[in-house]
């Protein structure tokens, strides 16, 4: 580690000279110092001592705070437009109430630190540290963190819309009451939380886990669950219309009583799970594992089970009209009091499919997953 040189006192009179000359600040301290209601736009602040100052109504607009000490400084109601947090110490600062725009947060530590009740708009905070940061309230807009540790962090009753988030375990996060719409959740440990009745529409989860996850009567309309874990989670009577689930392990779960209109479960898992009084219109299931399903009194009119195992699962007392079950394994499959049209396999159509080109190769060919002929 290189030796940096001393930090000097500075007083307020000359910040705002260095401001004024538009020379950066570097390796001073002016901690306890108050700002309030300045104009530091594009002030430099490098390797400083900021801690405890006081930039309440200030403007900070299209600042460089670069390694700098901001230990329980405020910012409430402070300017941060296009403003760039370096590898700052933020733990236990205030920023609550302010509106914040395009603000970047980079490897940042802002433990312990309240957000509460602020409104962030195209804000990033990425391999920042946010445990037990409290961002209630509060309403993120075209917002990103990106592998932050957010244990013990507060999200409760906020608002999250354009959202993304990576590679994050929200299952010590409190996000009670919180309303999701259109965000993108990559890696991201759900499991074990209690979501039950809350909005989690328009947003994208891939390989998210929600192992244990009671997602009882929660809206998950036109989102997308790809590859995700739902071991032992419970999605009683939700509403997820137009929602993917595909190659996502539901094996056992409880999805009775939903909306699964036009939903698509397409090479899921989906054995022993249980759909009972569920409305199904237009959803798909090709190439799924429905061994042992349940899919009684179940409206699936024009519903995709081709290719599907249906082996050992109840349709009893369920409608179709115009189903498609073309290639699907139905041994032992109940059909008791079912009413309407079904579509069965198409045997010319089931050989054609056996011997495209896409499944077949010959012996010079490199092995794949197709047969040998």
């Amino acid at each position: 580690m290189p030796d940096f040189p001393d930090k000097k006192p500075i007083t307020l009179e000359d910040v705002i000279a260095f401001h004024a000359h538009e020379q950066p600040i570097m390796f001073k301290t002016a901690s306890g110092v108050s700002f309030a209601g300045l104009n530091l736009k594009g002030a430099r602040f490098i390797q400083c001592d900021l801690s405890g100052c006081d930039f309440s109504g200030a403007d900070l607009s299209e600042a460089q705070v670069i390694s700098c000490t901001l230990k329980d400084a405020v910012f409430n109601g402070c300017n941060l437009k296009n403003t760039q947090l370096v590898e700052c110490d933020l733990s236990g600062a205030q920023l609550k109430q302010t509106h914040t725009e395009r603000l970047q947060v980079i490897s940042g530590d802002a433990s312990g630190s309240s957000f509460a009740e602020s409104t962030f708009d195209e804000v990033s905070f990425a391999q920042s540290i946010l445990t037990d940061a409290d961002f209630s309230d509060c309403g993120f807009y075209r917002v990103a963190i990106l592998a932050a540790d957010l244990k013990g962090a507060r999200f409760s009753n906020a608002v999250l819309s354009n959202f993304m988030l990576t590679d994050a375990d929200l299952r010590p996060v409190d996000i009670s009451g919180a309303y999701v719409d259109v965000a993108v959740f990559a890696d991201a440990d759900l499991s074990g939380l209690d979501l039950s009745g809350q909005s989690w529409q328009h947003c994208t989860f891939h390989k998210g886990a929600f192992k244990g996850t009671k997602m009882d009567g929660a809206e998950l309309d036109s989102s997308v669950f790809a590859e995700c874990d739902f071991e032992g989670a419970s999605l009683r009577n939700v509403s997820a219309n137009m929602t993917g689930f595909t190659k996502s392990r539901l094996d056992g779960v409880d999805l009775s009583g939903g909306q699964y209109s036009m939903a698509n479960f397409a090479g899921a898992s989906l054995s022993g799970a249980r759909f009972n009084k569920s409305q199904m219109f237009s959803a798909v299931f090709m190439e799924a594992d429905c061994r042992a399903a349940l899919f009684e009194d179940c409206d699936l009119r024009q519903a995709e089970f081709s290719h599907a195992d249906l082996s050992g699962s109840s349709f009893s007392t369920s409608s179709f009209d115009h189903a498609k079950f073309h290639g699907a394994k139905n041994d032992k499959v109940v059909m008791l009091g079912t009413s309407g049209s079904r579509i069965e396999t198409d045997t010319e159509r089931l050989l054609a499919e056996r011997y495209s080109p896409d499944n077949v190769v010959l012996d010079s060919d490199t092995p794949a997953r197709r047969e040998k002929i």
